[in-house]
């Protein structure tokens, strides 16, 4: 995939009446620059003039006011980092601190919860009890009328009284 890029054209501002030649010279080759032209053109002219000194006056005047651009740039961003790691250092306190109340209430809450948790189990195992109690109570009362009935049938075979063995259906 190809892209390209369009770049702006800066364009030398028309010269004013104070302004000379020179000036003119020197706003020229700052937009040449600007605009990734050749600047074949002006290290040409400024031999054919026998000026080579003026093209690279001007070449050093654009090369220091674009490093001051770049100071600036790097300043900004340098006082952008700074904000922003103090940003973190006060984040990391924050989550330190949300740490350390996080620990405290877990602390609260395992102290609170055992004597509950302790008292639920009791609580459980009690009702098993209790239900087991049940049961064997059913299960003691289906014998006790089972015992009941075999007594009476054991009662009426002794006696040789047939007619209540009857009754049970066992003859």
């Amino acid at each position: 995939m190809t892209s390209t890029k369009t770049r702006r054209r800066i364009v030398p501002a028309a010269a004013e009446n104070g302004d000379t030649a020179d000036k003119q010279d020197q706003l020229l080759l700052s937009a040449a620059i600007c605009n990734g032209e050749d600047l074949g053109s002006f290290v040409r002219k400024a031999f054919a003039s026998g000026k080579p000194e003026t093209l690279l006056h001007h070449l050093k005047h654009f090369t220091k006011s674009k490093e001051s651009e770049i100071e600036d740039v790097c300043r900004a961003h340098y006082q952008d980092f700074i904000v922003a790691v103090d940003d973190l250092r006060s984040l990391l306190s924050d989550v330190d601190s949300l740490k350390s109340s996080l620990s405290n209430s877990n602390k609260k809450l395992q102290n609170v919860a055992v004597p509950l948790l302790t008292s639920l189990d009791a609580y459980v195992e009690a009702k098993n009890k209790c239900s087991n109690i049940a049961l064997a109570i059913n299960s003691l009362n289906t014998c006790v009328q089972l015992m009941e009935l075999c007594s009476r049938a054991n009662f009426h075979l002794t006696k040789k009284l047939l007619h209540g063995v009857e009754v049970f259906g066992l003859d």
